[in-house]
């Protein structure tokens, strides 16, 4: 099996897992609304627009940073609410809402640590991208490309393990390197099949408007949000999955020990 059909395989089966425990999808649900809510407040609060973040004026770097570490804290709880989720059902339980929160909320001072962490090597990005001009703007992707491999399998380590900011990252970058080398197939996957998702999606409200009108927007809006929600949870639990088996040797409920090991492309010399 080729490195896209091993791929395919993986999110097909950590999407049946997902299928069993439906309700996870409820975490990024609420997770953005909470976002959106105190993200907004922040924003009003400091009287905050969109025309003078695109300016880039230095006043505005406090309250930019506040709305950074507020949106990854909650973005990073209710990811790590999916993951405890996934592993518990991975381990033959039958997790709930309740019992992945309550998860999360075990964690939540590393969480809370983290999310600053996040933030400001987010802000520090951000400065590259505005102040450097057009070679900024390459630095600022490449750095941040970087990062978010080498923070990959954060999130997992977080919740799942008792460990210091610092050696959740290592913990995290030494997971990537021995199992996944410099080939992420899933994140390419999940990727292309939100891209076709999304096509889809728009191509149905487009032949609903010649039916319905401008009702296709309503239709168009919940879609939209039914897909933010299910890519995000399901993304949450295939980073469980392919965590479990990278540090237990366990594929759990639903994977296929042979694919799952043939999942994991080493570097080679």
């Amino acid at each position: 099996m080729g490195r896209i059909g091993r791929s395919f395989h993986l999110v097909g089966q950590s999407y049946r897992i997902l299928m069993q425990d439906k309700e996870l999808m409820v975490l990024p649900l609420i997770s953005g609304i909470v976002m959106g809510a105190v993200v907004g407040a922040i924003a009003l609060g400091f009287g905050v627009d969109t025309s003078q973040i695109e300016r880039g004026g230095s006043a505005l770097y406090v309250p930019l940073f506040a709305m950074y570490v507020v949106s990854y804290a909650i973005g990073i709880f209710f990811q790590a609410a999916v993951v405890a989720g996934a592993t518990e059902r991975m381990r033959g339980g039958d997790p709930t809402v309740r019992s992945a929160l309550a998860a999360a909320r075990r964690r939540v001072l590393p969480i809370l640590m983290w999310a600053i962490v996040a933030a400001t090597i987010g802000m520090v990005i951000r400065a590259i991208h505005d102040r450097i001009g057009f070679v900024g703007k390459i630095l600022s992707s490449v750095i941040g490309a970087a990062w978010s491999l080498a923070t990959f399998f954060v999130v997992p380590v977080l919740v799942l393990e008792d460990r210091s900011i610092a050696d959740s990252f290592n913990r995290s970058l030494g997971v990537f390197r021995q199992m996944w080398g410099e080939t992420v197939v899933g994140g390419t996957t999940l990727g292309a099949a939100g891209v076709c998702a999304w096509v889809t999606l728009i191509a149905v409200t487009g032949l609903l408007s010649m039916v319905i009108g401008v009702a296709a927007v309503a239709v168009f809006a919940l879609g939209a949000i039914f897909l933010m929600i299910f890519f995000s949870a399901l993304q949450g639990v295939y980073v469980a999955s392919l965590y479990r088996f990278a540090i237990e040797g366990a594929a759990g409920t639903g994977l296929d020990p042979a694919v799952m090991r043939q999942a994991f492309v080493r570097k080679t010399r």
